[in-house]
């Protein structure tokens, strides 16, 4: 293994850098190896730039990359650049922080040395006793200097740090054995297994709290002092596990929980005893707005905040043509509108003339649209007298049944994949742009932990049920679990255990639509809405069919954002998720979406409270006492935290008997007056999906060293588009599914 060193101080010479270097490299070879059986190299290589290249990592030459700083400063954290989906592993030596810790930086590079080479070489998880409740058993961070954090030798002259020894890993002592490599004594004894020194500290993952824990012993001061410095400046692997960015082995652990209670699924469970829900079901479909969708519905129930037919609200276009509000929404939108942050910021409009730039929107994008296009950025799908003249009779029937939340805004002004994050974690990042041709540098790496994961480390039964090519695959940790068949199945095992004893469907289910090919039915523009209908019906009628189903789950119909179709209602302020505010503050929620919350236990009617995607996750974590995701579900957001709908299901005290037993979609004609699609060009989030798809690795694909990313064989130049032009549905979904690896028996 080739560790890379890049000296990104002013104070430090390479020459010094060179001995250190020296030094560190004898430890490794005559200290260390000896024990451990394996090793590596660290070599200083020459900085490229001022700043290090995210997008191509020119600094990295070997295996691995260690950056010497003046300042802490992690947000030029690379361990999970742009480019490379499976992470590189990484270290970092700060002179400052060195200093504040009275510490030798030569010592800091040599400890993050040490545990750097560990991690790549094994990176697990082994079982022990927590250090202050021996009967409990936790799951030790294989660390090779933590314990051990104050001590210090001398290699030719430069001090470096102690390190563990195998048998510190085991719990039987052995007589005459040693725990660490200087076996120092403390109070004339050594260290034990599992132990902690002085100034030292150790991780964990406790399977009772279900999280990441660092411990020290009480009245340690000076290793009290040293984690609070690194938790100041967000550094060191107990913050970052602790903050989502390396739980690869959470799965691990839990998966050894599983099979050591020797049980295939666990029992739902609530923390509210009144809460009747076991099942929960999440339809998120695609790009349209509350007003489009369900505006209408004021026609039924006066109570909800829609369009009036009497005083329709209206939009000025740049020429100054008025163009208001309407019952003429078309099954086919042909030109998707704007929904970038930007365009969907310029929809929003001014404080004082709020919701006023839609049509402006509009024509700044296409600026040859039609008088009938700006119409149908206004238009809305009208409500029928009666159910059978309904427009979309599937979400009109669900509306006229169950609970409408007129209030539920997307999580962000903005586009499809961040939004959807926002559903699946609680936070996109701080990135705010979805990758296209034109804009291939606007992929990102999305580690953060997710629903997915916590569901998982609770024991809780989860499923993404998906047509063709899931997007949440997007997000790193859902990755490996959909290349590896777990969490993933298609919607025809939906259909089959919906079907089946409830027992065996998930506690939570996330149906992601199709989003590509003449069948998408997502609803996205230009795709015909009635699609989408057709889903939503054999879903709805899936869950109903089944008794003991139906009367056990939730179904929650919502989108992720509204597409560039006009709302009259003005988004609400928030609190940004976290920390990540470089690129917009995020303390505005999106525009309205459609969102009918689908059950026996709920009366039907409208909820005005005021949600967004994040309180979907803090119904989640409150039902199944979950550690939350993202600020806007802390207490300390005050008035601004994600509220949750868990009330409104408590207030019956048996299943309603007068829900629909079945519902029927319009069926879309082979021709009709537009020019039938039979397969929609490709849309921004269609794009995007499949250029992620174009650029995860091959298995077995080897990585240049002097070109480290996501493929061997990209471009040079990163201002050129990746493959995406030549690159088809159906070649993305092979490539998937050859990446795929079906696991093996009884592991």
């Amino acid at each position: 293994m080739i560790i890379s060193i890049v000296n990104r101080s002013r104070t430090i010479s390479d020459r010094d850098l060179q001995r250190v270097i020296r030094a560190i490299n004898r430890q490794v070879r005559e200290d260390f190896e000896p024990y451990w059986s394996f090793g590596a190299t660290l070599r200083l290589e020459g900085k490229v730039g001022k700043r290090p290249d995210k997008e191509s990592l020119l600094d990295l030459r070997g295996d691995a990359i260690i950056y010497l700083w003046d300042q802490p400063n992690v947000e030029e954290a690379l361990g999970y650049h742009d480019t490379n989906a499976r992470g590189i592993p990484y270290g970092f030596v700060f002179m400052e922080l060195s200093k504040k810790l009275g510490e030798q930086w030569s010592v800091t590079l040599s400890h993050e040395a040490l545990e750097l080479l560990a991690d790549a070489q094994v990176n697990l998880l082994i079982q022990g006793p927590h250090p202050a409740k021996p009967t409990l058993e936790v799951f030790h961070w294989f660390e090779m200097c933590d314990a051990v954090q104050s001590q210090t030798y001398h290699v030719d002259g430069i001090e470096v740090s102690n390190f563990v020894l195998p048998l510190y890993f085991t719990k039987e002592e052995q007589e005459g054995g040693r725990n660490d490599f200087l076996g120092m004594l403390t109070k004339g004894k050594g260290l034990a297994s599992f132990g902690v020194a002085p100034g030292g500290y150790i991780g964990f993952f406790n399977p009772q709290t279900r999280r990441h824990e660092q411990w020290t012993p009480p009245h340690d001061t000076q290793a009290s002092k040293r984690l609070a410095m690194k938790a100041a400046v967000k550094y060191g692997r107990g913050y970052l596990r602790k903050h989502t960015q390396a739980t690869s082995s959470r799965e691990a652990t839990h998966q050894a929980l599983l099979r050591r209670r020797k049980a295939k699924t666990i029992t739902a469970r609530a923390m509210d005893d009144r809460d009747p829900i076991k099942h929960v079901v999440v339809l998120m479909l695609e790009n349209r707005s509350f007003d489009h969708m369900l505006g209408d519905m004021t026609k039924i129930d006066p109570m909800v905040e829609g369009v009036q037919p009497n005083r329709p609200a209206s939009n000025t276009a740049p020429n100054g043509t008025i163009v208001r509000q309407q019952p003429i929404a078309d099954w086919v939108v042909q030109r998707d509108p704007n929904h970038t942050l930007d365009g969907t910021l310029e929809q929003i409009g001014p404080a004082a003339k709020p919701m006023s730039r839609f049509v402006a929107s509009y024509v700044e994008r296409y600026q040859d649209a039609s008088d009938a296009e700006l119409d149908q950025v206004m238009a809305y799908f009208p409500f029928g007298d009666r159910p059978e003249d309904d427009s979309l009779p599937v979400l009109h029937g669900l509306a006229r049944n169950f609970a409408v939340c007129d209030h539920w805004f997307a999580s962000m002004p903005g586009p499809t994949w961040q939004n959807r994050f926002f559903a699946h974690s609680g936070t996109c990042l701080g990135h705010t742009e979805m990758p296209s041709k034109s804009n291939p540098l606007a992929m990102r790496i999305y580690y953060q932990d997710t629903i997915f994961d916590r569901l998982s480390d609770a024991d809780i039964d989860w499923t993404i049920f998906h047509e063709s090519i899931p997007q949440s695959i997007v997000l790193t940790q859902l990755l490996t679990r959909f290349l590896t068949f777990r969490g993933y199945d298609g919607m025809d095992d939906f259909f089959e255990l919906a079907a089946g004893d409830h027992s065996d469907f998930p506690q939570y289910a996330f149906i992601e639509p199709r989003y590509f090919g003449a069948m998408e039915n997502d609803q996205h523009p230009p795709t015909d809405v009635r699609h989408g209908e057709r889903l939503l019906a054999s879903v709805y009628n899936a869950i109903r069919s089944n008794e003991n189903l139906w009367n056990s789950t939730l179904l929650i119909v919502t989108y992720d954002e509204h597409g560039g179709f006009y709302d009259h209602v003005a988004p609400p302020e928030t609190v940004a998720p976290d920390d990540h505010t470089a690129n917009w503050t995020f303390d505005r929620l999106g525009v309205r979406v459609p969102t009918i919350l689908v059950s026996p236990w709920i009366n039907n009617g409208v909820i005005k409270t005021v949600f967004d995607h994040t309180s979907l996750l803090r119904y989640l974590c409150d039902k199944w006492d979950l550690e939350p995701l993202g600020q806007r579900m802390h207490a300390s957001a005050g008035n601004k935290r994600a509220n949750s709908f868990a009330d409104e299901l408590t207030k019956l005290s048996a299943p309603r008997t007068d829900t629909p037993e079945r519902l029927t979609a319009k069926t879309p004609p082979q021709t009709r007056g537009l020019r039938a699609l039979k397969e929609p060009p490709l849309g921004d989030s269609q794009e995007a999906l499949l250029m992620y798809v174009d650029q995860l690795p091959e298995r077995g694909e080897a990585i240049n060293k002097k070109e480290r990313g996501l493929r061997s064989h990209r471009p040079k130049r990163r201002s050129k588009a990746p493959a995406t032009e030549t690159l088809s549905i159906a070649a993305a979904e092979a490539k998937l599914e050859r990446l795929r690896r079906k696991p093996k028996s009884g592991g």
